[in-house]
């Protein structure tokens, strides 16, 4: 690390972007999946794990709502940023966007060190839609961008040994586990040190990765020191590859520029000191490394074909473009591994630039990789790191914090209330990371209830037989666990209590029903279903998107068609709207009517895999080429 003496500052501020943010939250509990993954076909995994893989995977991202409401407009954003400088290096971290690190500018090589996305976009890739391109992303919980990517993390200042810190923290409320991120800066590194808390008894899935975003060129090269690695492509298959040559001596996968279609490469990589890196030819460039608990190391490359430029395009506007570095707990993104009741697991990160000799960068890989590998260790001696980490556990890691500086959910404190009622002790060291009483949930109306057995178990408590969001909670936590009958009737008394006092009935309620009846596959009654919900909600875009391809589902396009028709301008004029229409236009007969939709669509909840546009275009202009702005194939077809 480049010696200082000075003393790192923090700031607030206010960022000035271009983009848009999401609006507010669905209140329809997605009961299943919203990114269900392929089934992993798996060649040459040892038993281990392979039970790792078989494990931990998420059925709903409950009890978070979906971030669905967003455009792709260009506006004048404005954002809440905490800058941590020490005149060396600049970290500029989002608390209301999952304690994203913005930027890492160093001074003393006056360059950015990661990709900074030109446009705040958000597209349907995270585990509760709505995600965004750039920085340092931070993923606790389960396969997928984390349910709090787009989310406020709690944040304060800390004290630290080079002068002021950072640390964010957040109830992770799919698992149930509590993530806490110290950042301080050292000479020309962000050190990250993070512990995840099981607060409970019981063990659960473990699932923790590091995202970061940096800058592809024509020739930037990816380096981990690395024999073999698993890749994986879209159609879910799993496969041990050598790298850097998996195919073909003629094809170098070190360089993202050189692949057709998104791939991921996780290195298998050994202790002390794993790395990835991104270097120029000129030798410069961006590594990770820590301590030894992360054991993954992986490359997303977006490839250079159609599809792959496309999402380029989409998630970053024009001339922009990113491959992803990351590091994790377990070799894959696949795994999940355990975390014991009681426990917690910590590990620190180290990031900052790295510097070889062109003739270094440009060696075959494992000469370049060894000589990366070099630098990296120079300026974060592996030895030294692990000393970090655990001055850091003994000195850092339950000190009280200085100033609170931002307050996100009141989840965490509701959830430690929950526990304490229940004579439970949950050891969360909130001396360190409290969680403040502000912004406590209600029970009522649109909130989407807990679905933990802690929660279930309150809800089934007498006080909740004559509420209706009570009733509503139940039926929630029924149809998740797949006990439709019991859901039915609890949706069916929600709606029946509010009806006698002559309130509203919450939205979820008159929507569960329409669910039911659909899995039971009694058509009329989800139709009579979605049309009351409509009726009470007429702007609820995904109510909406529901009930249009349920109608499509079962062959009646007119009635879908109606529907559309009878929703408001700014819902019927939504890109998904426009492409259901499409659909059902093309199912009435009327292809020139799907054919006139699709000159200009623009779907912008678009899912990352999804074959959505080609899928219809080539029903609406059969051996036609496709168009690129249609082209989101992340596999060769």
């Amino acid at each position: 690390m480049v010696e200082t003496t000075s003393t790192t500052r923090l700031q607030a501020t206010t960022l000035q972007l271009v983009g848009s943010l999401p609006g507010p939250e669905s209140p329809l509990p997605a009961i299943t999946s919203l990114h269900a993954l392929p089934p992993v076909m798996v060649e040459g995994m040892d038993d281990d794990m392979a039970a790792r893989v078989a494990h931990g995977r998420l059925g709903t991202p409950l009890p978070y709502a979906r971030l669905s409401d967003y455009t792709r407009a260009d506006d004048d954003v404005e954002l809440p940023a905490l800058v941590l400088d020490n005149g060396i290096l600049t970290a500029t971290v989002l608390p209301t966007l999952g304690g994203r690190v913005w930027s890492l500018y160093d001074r003393s090589r006056e360059r950015e060190l990661l990709f900074v996305n030109p446009r705040l976009r958000f597209a349907n890739f995270g585990l509760t839609d709505g995600w965004f391109a750039g920085g340092i992303e931070w993923n606790v919980g389960s396969t997928g961008h984390w349910t709090l990517s787009s989310r406020s993390l709690h944040a304060a200042r800390t004290e630290t040994p080079t002068g002021a810190g950072l640390r964010l923290w957040e109830w992770e409320r799919t698992r149930d586990l509590v993530i806490q991120i110290d950042l301080e800066l050292d000479g020309d590194r962000l050190v990250a040190h993070t512990r995840v808390v099981n607060p409970d008894p019981e063990p659960k899935p473990l699932y923790y990765w590091t995202n970061i975003a940096v800058t592809e060129t024509p020739r930037t090269r990816v380096l981990s020191e690395a024999r073999t690695a698993w890749r994986t492509d879209y159609s879910g298959r799993l496969t041990r590859v050598q790298v850097p040559h998996p195919d073909s001596p003629d094809v170098d996968i070190s360089y993202p520029s050189v692949a057709d279609h998104a791939r991921d490469y996780f290195f298998e990589s050994d202790p002390p000191g794993r790395f990835v890196a991104a270097v120029e030819p000129d030798g410069r460039g961006f590594a990770q490394t820590g301590t030894d608990e992360l054991r993954g190391r992986k490359l997303f490359l977006w490839g250079t074909g159609p599809g792959g430029d496309r999402w380029q395009e989409w998630l970053c506007g024009p001339g922009a473009r990113y491959a992803e570095i990351q590091a994790g707990w377990c070799t894959t993104q696949m795994e999940h591994d355990v975390i014991d009741g009681h426990a917690q697991v910590s590990w620190t990160e180290v990031f900052g630039g790295v510097e070889v000799t062109p003739e270094a960068a440009a060696a075959p890989f494992p000469e370049a990789a060894a000589a990366v590998r070099d630098a990296v260790h120079a300026a974060a001696v592996p030895a030294d790191v692990t000393e970090r980490h655990a001055r850091w556990l003994a000195e850092g890691a339950d000190a009280a914090p200085a100033e609170i500086l931002h307050v996100a959910s009141g989840w965490g404190r509701a959830e430690l209330d929950l526990r304490t009622a229940a004579g439970e002790q949950p050891p969360v060291p909130v001396t360190a990371i409290p969680f403040p009483d502000a912004a406590l949930p209600d029970e009522a109306g649109d909130t989407i209830p807990g679905i933990s057995d802690r929660w279930r178990a309150r809800y089934d408590d007498a006080r909740y037989d004559e509420d209706p969001w009570g009733r509503y909670a139940r039926a929630v936590n029924a149809h998740v666990r797949g006990e439709s009958v019991r859901a039915e009737q609890e949706y069916a008394a929600a709606v029946e209590l509010a009806e006698a006092r002559r309130e509203q009935a919450p939205i979820g309620a008159v929507r569960g029903l329409a669910l039911v009846a659909v899995e039971r596959g009694d058509d009329d009654a989800a139709r009579e279903a979605y049309a009351r919900a409509l009726a009470q909600r007429p702007a609820d875009r995904l109510l909406l998107t529901e009930a249009v391809t349920h109608l499509l589902d079962i062959g009646d396009a007119l009635a879908a068609l109606a529907l559309l028709d009878a929703a408001p301008a700014d819902v019927a004029d939504h890109g998904r709207s426009r492409l259901l229409r499409a659909h059902a236009l093309l199912a009435t007969g009327d292809r020139a009517g799907a054919a006139a939709l699709l000159e200009d669509l623009e779907v912008p909840d678009l899912a990352e895999g999804g074959r959505e546009l080609d899928a219809l275009w080539a029903l609406v202009h059969p051996g036609e080429p496709l168009p690129g702005r249609l082209d989101f194939r992340m596999q060769q077809v």
